[in-house]
């Protein structure tokens, strides 16, 4: 995220541009608000509809663990409903909740929160020379993992921060300099960034390697968050390990995958629903439903009935659907909804900056009635 949004800035300050870098971080300080929350409005209205006219019946008798955790149950009444969608909307920024009918927004208030920290670095270094704005961020990366440690965020600052080095790494010499041993730093370094993004965020203790991982993570690092703190650094690493090697630049490059991370966040925004859907229909399609035992709170047993998780072939084939599906809905999402909210976004942003003004028409006859004496 750091590295995106820097991006733009920094070609502007590094070419003398300052006043222009900082006219641009002043306009995406609002826009980058209301570019987050109207798709996720969108997308969260869409969730909440799908859930209470039942589509999520199959998702909510599933046994599988993702499905059954996260599906939302149908509100009992529509009012209630529009109560539920009201305390969802909000419940995604903020802290504590999670959004019932799309849990993987909950990375959205980070999201927010990490742009203002890339905006307030940029707005603080803009003028400063690209070495002296690399150590100021750099005092941010290490400033950040105390507050993060204190406010239990998943690690926003470091990535935000390192972003913003990587940004500046990307725009100097360094990459070029390095060229001719990326052969060897590339792939190791890819590697590497790989192992850390694998570690699971759960039962580390289940395999030899990340229980590893853990030993070395809880003497090293930060305990806390642990499974964001390697997903962090690996994300760096391997942000770095692509800078620094003309083969995989050139590779992301290719139109595929250039689509790819033009549909990135609608991908994000809808795998969720499509999940409970399209996926948990093909994934128990045909399956009877059988009883599961669980034990209570108390300590007692009791049955419900579910569907099983099937064999390999069915869930590979509904992993396909899934994929099918989902990029197909997230082009769309991108040809249909995306440019709606860019216009809708570049109207509210000419509102509050005065270039469009609200005409209030005036009328012969007055509100308030006028003395004739």
């Amino acid at each position: 995220m750091g590295f995106v949004n820097a991006l733009a800035p920094l070609r502007l300050a590094r070419s003398g541009q300052a006043d222009k870098a900082l006219n641009k971080l002043a306009s995406s300080s609002f826009s980058r608000i209301f570019r987050l929350v109207l798709p996720a409005t969108a997308a969260t209205i869409i969730s909440w509809f799908i859930c209470n006219i039942g589509l999520y019946r199959t998702a909510g008798m599933s046994d599988a663990f993702w499905l059954t955790t996260t599906t939302p149950r149908p509100s009992t009444t529509w009012l209630q409903a529009l109560q539920d969608l009201l305390a969802g909307l909000s419940a995604t920024w903020r802290y504590g909740p999670e959004n019932p009918y799309d849990q993987p927004q909950w990375a959205l208030i980070y999201l927010l929160q990490g742009s203002f920290m890339v905006i307030s670095a940029l707005f603080l270094t803009a003028a400063m020379t690209p070495a002296w704005r690399t150590v100021t961020i750099s005092v941010l990366v290490c400033w950040s993992l105390n507050w993060s440690w204190l406010i239990g965020d998943p690690w926003t600052g470091l990535s935000c921060f390192a972003g913003i080095i990587l940004a500046e790494m990307s725009l100097s010499g360094v990459p070029e300099a390095l060229s001719d041993v990326s052969h060897i730093l590339s792939p190791s370094t890819i590697l590497l960034a790989l192992l850390l993004m694998s570690y699971p965020s759960g039962y580390p203790e289940a395999a030899g390697w990340s229980k590893w991982m853990y030993e070395l993570g809880v003497r090293f690092l930060p305990a806390d968050n642990l499974d964001r703190m390697y997903g962090s650094l690996g994300g760096i690493l391997l942000v770095f390990g692509i800078l620094v090697s003309p083969h995989a630049r050139w590779a992301l490059s290719q139109k595929p995958l250039e689509w790819l991370g033009q549909v990135s966040f609608a991908i994000y925004l809808l795998h969720g629903m499509l999940l409970r859907t399209v996926f948990a229909w093909v994934l128990h399609l045909g399956q009877p439903l059988a009883p599961f035992g669980h034990h209570g709170d108390d300590g007692q047993q009791y049955w419900i009935e579910r569907y099983p998780v099937p064999g390999f072939f069915q869930c590979a084939l509904a992993t396909l659907v899934l994929a099918a599906c989902v990029g197909g809905a997230s082009h769309l999402w991108n040809m249909k909804l995306e440019p709606l909210f860019a216009k809708m976004t570049a109207k509210l942003e000419g509102l509050v900056t005065g270039k469009y003004s609200i005409e209030v028409k005036s009328t012969d006859t007055p509100i308030l009635p006028i003395r004739k004496d």
